[in-house]
């Protein structure tokens, strides 16, 4: 939550636990004020939350440079683009399945990623990563959605070199169908970028269609060329302020068929990211 978000529910927790008798008047005054300012600042706020889930297990040890390199070009320019986002960085690993290293802060606000952050380790928890991610995402929504705020488009970015291997919470089918209720929503992005072509077969069997998927890409193409992630990235960003000046809810993307879980035809992204068939490719 923001310092905002958190005093708001400090004030709805003081009224409602009020004993009988106390003049609660003065805290519902300074709710409603607080309500207001923060649904204010919202109509000119960020509308667009990126979620950026990096697989950190021990077969990425050979990438880190790359990693790290293409991360922070992504980063430099995505803060060197006009409008507002917010953004969140998870790692995932066996050890750690689900570790945020950045939470929700303006995309200004985000710091490099340093090899002291990204240490390559253990094994593939890919879909405990990505449920916790889409529950987490849910919440945020959610919250949002009880101080009167409209939801942020989400974009969510998703790079691993293999297969998952670990997970103990969720599999295949129930991200399968996570992914698919959420692309149906119409203001879900999902980017997969797979490091070799095990990581491009394992996204399409879990939802994520040609329009999303990326076949074999070094950590380092992250964010360089015309079809590379910071370029998705920056279309949906793109596409949110548009929609904001026009009252509409975002452009609406192509979307294959979804034919269920193990096949490599899924939904696509909601916007029409045509370079998104080749993000991390340049010339």
């Amino acid at each position: 939550m923001t310092t905002n978000e958190t005093y708001i529910a400090r004030l709805r927790k003081l009224i409602a636990e009020a004993p009988d008798g106390l003049d609660v008047g003065p805290l519902e005054v300074a709710l409603a004020s607080a309500e207001a300012a923060l649904a204010s600042s919202d109509s000119t706020g960020d509308r667009t939350k990126i979620w950026f889930l990096l697989d950190r297990s021990g077969s990425m040890g050979y990438l880190t440079d790359d990693v790290i390199g293409g991360f922070n070009e992504f980063l430099k320019q995505q803060k060197a683009q006009p409008g507002k986002a917010r953004m969140s960085v998870v790692l995932f690993d066996g050890q750690n399945p689900y570790e945020v290293v950045v939470d929700g802060r303006r995309i200004a606000e985000v710091p490099a990623l340093t090899p002291a952050v990204y240490r390559a380790r253990s094994s593939t928890p890919l879909f405990d990563a990505l449920g916790t991610l889409l529950g987490q995402a849910d919440q945020r929504i959610a919250q949002r959605a009880e101080t009167g705020r409209k939801a942020e488009d989400q974009l969510v970015l998703i790079f691993t070199d293999g297969h998952e291997n670990a997970s103990r919470r969720f599999d295949r089918a129930r991200i399968f169908e996570m992914i698919k209720d959420r692309q149906d929503a119409g203001n879900w992005t999902f980017v997969f970028m797979g490091a070799n072509q095990d990581s491009y077969a394992a996204g399409g069997g879990v939802g994520f269609g040609d329009g999303a998927l990326v076949g074999s890409t070094r950590g380092g193409e992250i964010g360089r060329g015309e079809g590379g992630a910071s370029a998705v990235t920056t279309g949906a960003r793109v596409s949110d302020s548009s929609a904001a000046g026009s009252g509409a809810s975002g452009a609406a993307g192509s979307a294959a068929s979804a034919s269920g879980p193990g096949t490599t035809s899924a939904t696509s992204s909601r916007r029409p990211t045509a370079s998104a068939t080749a993000l991390g490719r340049h010339g």
